[in-house]
């Protein structure tokens, strides 16, 4: 369903937005549904113990890496407990696996031969693996300045991978205008790619309970706009009694969720994002990011360089070694205890979406300062 004009699209359609320009939802009934956490147990250790709150096509043709219930440990830091969901360790380096797998089993149930993505390089390297256990065929476009080791990945699978100059908004005009008989499998747009992520919800939940804030990095918005909607779907099944705050990280420079709540943050575009997983600057989902932002009570943090290699060495010192865009969260959860936006005692949920093995160029340009 269009989230803006409201006008519906059979499940089987290859339409990635709306005629009108929008994102489509998926919607689904929970009807029957109840989370049964002693029914999951007795499933594999993936996304797909919560097959029946996932919107597949058809179950034969489920495309699976292992993907999903990855670790999740719990820290005090700060004055409050800390939910880290190691989903770093996913197939491909990145929480992109959960989206991906649903997105592909569903393609590959359709028929489609061959689809095309555009990603700063993770969603990419998802899409591209997913496709190549499916037998499809995947062309890749990236940022000519994306980081080696995505775009050697994304290679690896057998991905055709097209680099283009200049910023990630051309990246996305580039692959519309090549894209041929390819079916558009953007992770920006696909509805079915935000329906992978909510599991993420669903395993705070199963793993550790319910937190009361998510601080998550934002750039397309899928990661908060699967969280949100998981949490969603768990409080319609009585499985939490509140929703918790959505925050929002976003590195100082590419700003467009903290501008819509706030006023425009007012620092230019880095050359070379550090964080780059968040460096979009005009996210297509930006209006149902704000809103649930808002309904929630939540805010949007912008964090600086330093601030982010700071959470970087904090992070590794604990033994977790994660890419910048996913110390971006940890900085950000030091600023919302000093601006009291996350109270002591809470307990906030930080998924860890990216490894560090990911954006090893960048991080060895402070690295020898670890010690320090």
């Amino acid at each position: 369903m269009c989230s803006s004009c409201g006008r519906e699209y059979g499940p089987a359609s290859l339409n990635w937005r709306c005629s009108c320009g929008a994102p489509l939802d998926v919607i689904i009934s929970l009807e029957g549904l109840e989370f049964d956490v002693s029914k999951f147990r007795l499933r594999s250790a993936s996304m797909w113990r919560y097959r029946e709150f996932l919107p597949l096509l058809d179950e034969k043709c489920v495309v699976s890496l292992g993907e999903g219930f990855t670790p999740l440990i719990i820290r005090r830091l700060w004055g409050v407990e800390l939910l880290l969901k190691l989903d770093y360790v996913n197939p491909t380096g990145s929480f992109k696996d959960r989206g991906a797998s649903l997105v592909i089993s569903n393609l590959k149930a359709l028929g489609i031969g061959e689809v095309a993505i555009d990603s700063s390089g993770n969603a990419g390297a998802a899409v591209a693996a997913y496709s190549a256990a499916a037998g499809i065929k995947c062309r890749v476009f990236v940022p000519a300045d994306a980081p080696l080791g995505k775009k050697v990945q994304i290679a690896s699978y057998g991905a055709e991978l097209v680099e283009v100059k200049g910023p990630r908004d051309e990246v996305h005009r580039a692959v519309m205008s090549k894209l041929g008989g390819a079916v558009y499998a953007g992770h920006a747009w696909n509805p079915f790619f935000i329906e992978g992520l909510k599991t993420l919800a669903y395993e705070c939940v199963e793993q550790a309970g319910p937190p009361d804030a998510a601080i998550l990095p934002v750039g397309s918005g899928g990661l908060l706009l699967g969280v949100y909607r998981g949490f969603t779907e768990l409080k319609e099944l009585d499985a939490v009694d509140r929703m918790p705050r959505m925050v929002a990280v976003q590195a100082a420079g590419i700003t467009p969720v903290y501008d819509a709540l706030h006023r425009p943050y007012g620092r230019a575009p880095p050359k070379t994002p550090l964080a780059d997983g968040i460096a979009i600057p005009s996210p297509p989902r930006l209006r149902q990011v704000v809103e649930a932002i808002r309904e929630t009570g939540g805010e949007a943090i912008v964090v600086e360089e330093q601030e982010i290699i700071k959470a970087f060495k904090l992070l590794a010192r604990m033994g977790l070694f994660v890419e910048p865009t996913s110390a971006a969260a940890l900085a950000a959860l030091e600023k919302a205890r000093a601006e009291g936006s996350v109270d002591k005692g809470e307990r906030v949920y930080i998924p860890l979406t990216g490894s560090g093995l990911k954006a090893i160029e960048k991080i060895s340009r402070f690295c020898l300062g670890l010690h320090t």
